[in-house]
This record gives structure tokens, sequence and C-alpha cells, in this order.
């Protein structure tokens, strides 16, 4: 059994941007001592892992906090830790918060990776999507994580913006492979419900690029990266050779995780559980028992089965039905036999025992995980 991996949320960003469906709060008038105190308090009663093999602060903007509180959660956090054991430690930030100082903080205290929001290298399109920071500022935060000697990078970035071309994208990842990262995330942008982009769709205010404009920046980044040596290996992560988040591969690959603070999951011994979202209520929760859960699901049988495919086709390495189907005592050919068939013949899987998604696939892998379900 793999030891569980280590999970932190810092809910707390400088805006909440208008496409953002995350748990994360404006930080300006929040308390984040208060917080702290229950995030603290949450690690004291649960007990965190000792030996994860992978740790990831995520948010939010776990570094948009003051230099102090950075410090303090973190120490927090690695005292209660075997020294050594995670092979990947992670913080997210932002470049309008990331500092020299705050990047000294986070090597300090062990981490080796830092996943930056770049999101896009083009100002107009920066305020299209509600970001603080200008272009300037990613290749300073970039030269933050260098000198603090964090080795790994990543950058995130989001095409299908509206107003963006398939020439401004592809500047967008020469400017951002200019800057040597490692790795890169690139997301679609996504309307999700309950987010003021959503919103703006919904009265006409704002329109998703057409169908074919988005598949174009799709295939392209896959064809652009991969001659840069950055390889897909998962719907929309792209890595040098060695370098894939191990982390999240855990998550596709149904690894447990234990997951600290309001709104996190964990998935341990079988039974995924999350907090509670809402920041007072959290706080009100940990102080008064301990804890936070507000849900419980433990799926069995055909239903875990199915889960542990849909997390495992969206990577490169696709998925072994037949292990998967004996782990959990079922027949592979009877409950996947027919939705294998069917995605084959639709030219969106390939593979025998091992499948993985075709190359018609990669842009549908939504739809390709569903049908397991």
């Amino acid at each position: 059994m793999n030891a569980p991996s280590l999970y932190l949320h810092i809910p707390f960003c400088e805006t909440k941007c208008p496409y953002c469906d995350f748990n994360s709060f404006a930080l300006e008038g929040r308390d984040v001592e208060s917080y702290l105190d229950a995030l603290s308090r949450e690690m004291d009663e649960r007990g965190v892992p000792p030996d994860p093999p992978t740790i990831f602060i995520g948010g939010g903007t776990p570094t948009v906090v003051s230099p102090t509180q950075l410090e303090r959660y973190l120490d927090d956090l690695v005292r209660r830790l075997r020294p050594g054991t995670a092979r990947e430690f992670t913080v997210e930030a932002n470049p309008g918060s990331f500092t020299a100082e705050k990047a000294a903080i986070l090597a300090a205290h062990g981490v080796n990776r830092v996943s930056l929001g770049a999101q896009s290298f083009f100002a107009r399109h920066l305020r299209t999507l509600g970001r603080v920071h200008d272009v300037e500022q990613i290749a300073e935060a970039v030269a933050h994580v260098r000198a603090a000697g964090i080795p790994r990078l990543n950058l995130d970035l989001i095409h299908a913006v509206p107003g963006l071309t398939l020439s401004e994208w592809s500047s967008t990842l020469d400017a951002a492979l200019a800057l040597e990262p490692d790795h890169l995330s690139c997301y679609a942008l996504i309307f999700e419900p309950g987010t003021e982009f959503f919103a703006r769709k919904a009265a006409g205010k704002m329109r998703q690029v057409p169908e074919e404009l988005e598949l174009g920046m799709f295939r392209w980044t896959e064809r652009k990266l991969r001659r840069a040596g950055l390889l897909r290996y998962e719907v929309s992560n792209f890595a040098r050779p060695g370098q894939a988040c191990l982390h999240n591969l855990g998550y596709w690959r149904n690894h447990p995780y234990a997951g600290f603070g309001a709104g996190a999951f964990s998935f341990l011994d079988g039974e995924r559980f999350g907090n509670e979202r809402n920041l007072v209520r959290y706080a009100d929760a940990v102080r008064a028992t301990g804890g936070a859960v507000v849900s419980r699901e433990r799926l069995t049988g055909r239903a875990a089965a199915g889960e542990e495919v849909m997390l495992a086709i969206r990577t490169a390495e696709g998925v072994d039905l037949g292990a998967i189907a004996r782990r959990h005592g079922l027949d592979a050919d009877r409950e996947f036999g027919a939705t294998v068939e069917r995605l084959r013949e639709e030219r969106l899987l390939e593979g025998a025992g091992r499948v993985r998604l075709a190359r018609r696939g990669w842009r549908v892998a939504d739809a390709v995980a569903a049908a397991f379900l």
C-alpha cells in the first residue's frame, strides 16, 4: 500500500479571478491567523502522515500571505514530517505576490517545486482573466525561484480565452518556453457554474471561443511542446522526461492522500471525505471537534473500478483494465468490454489489455472517462 500523499489548502488570493471555481477567497479583510490556528489544530487532531511521498500546498495562492505567516504554516507542517521522505514538495504561487524573500522561505523548508500561475503573456488577456500581475512579473517570479535554488518549475497557462488568437497562443507558448520550465500545464478556459464568467456567458456578455479554434489551440500545444521536449502525459499537462508532477499522478492513479484545510478532500482506506468549505464554519468546527468533515463516500465494486478507470484514462500511460477489475473482484470483459469496443470503433481508444486515449480521444477525454462510470 502506498503511503498517503499530503495536501494543504491555503484559500487566500489577492482577488478572486472571474473564471475560478476553486475554494478561494480575496485576502483583504480575512482573518488569516485564525485560519492558520484552525489548520494547525486540524493537523494536531487528525495527525499528519509523517512520511508522505509528495506534498502539495495549493489554494488559493499559498504565497499571498505575509512572509511571517508563510513561515508559520511551513514550520508547523515540516516539524510533523520525517526529514527527506517527500520526493516532491510543491507550492503554488502567483507572480504578483511572489518575492525573493518568500522564495527563500520555501527553499529553506524543503520545497523543491513551484507551480506559478502565469496564465498569459499578453496584458489584455491577463486583464480579461482578471489577473492582477503584469507580464514582466512572470519573469521576475521565475528569477526568484531560480535564485532560491528551487530546482523544478511549472507554469500554468490558459488558452481558449475570448479574443485570444492561435498566433497569440503560439507566442504565449514561446514566451513560456523561453523561461525554461520543466513542466507546463495548459488548460482550456472553462465557464464553470457559480463563477462570474459563467454568469456573463449566461447573460450574453461573453462568448466561448469557436470549437474549431479551441481544438486548433489544443493540437498546436501538443505539437509545439513535443518539439521543445515537453511531452503530454495527461490531457492538460506536459513535462520533460522525469519531470511529471508526482503528486497529480498519485491522484490519477487513485493513490491515497490526506488533505487539510477548508474544502480539502482526503482519500484514505478506500473512503473519500471532504472538509467544510466556508472559512468561518471550518474554523468553528475544528475548534469545537478537531475536524470539519462534512461529506463521506465509500465506493465499492463496479463503482470503485469505474472511478479508477475514469482517473487513469486521462494519462498517457493509460489503464490496465484487467488489473483494476481483479482488484475489485470483477471480470474486465463483462464490465468494460462493450465500452472499450465502442470507443475503439470511434477511434477514441487504442491498445489491448492496457488501453489509452487515441489521438482523437485526447480532445474529448472527459467524455471518454465518463463512459466508464
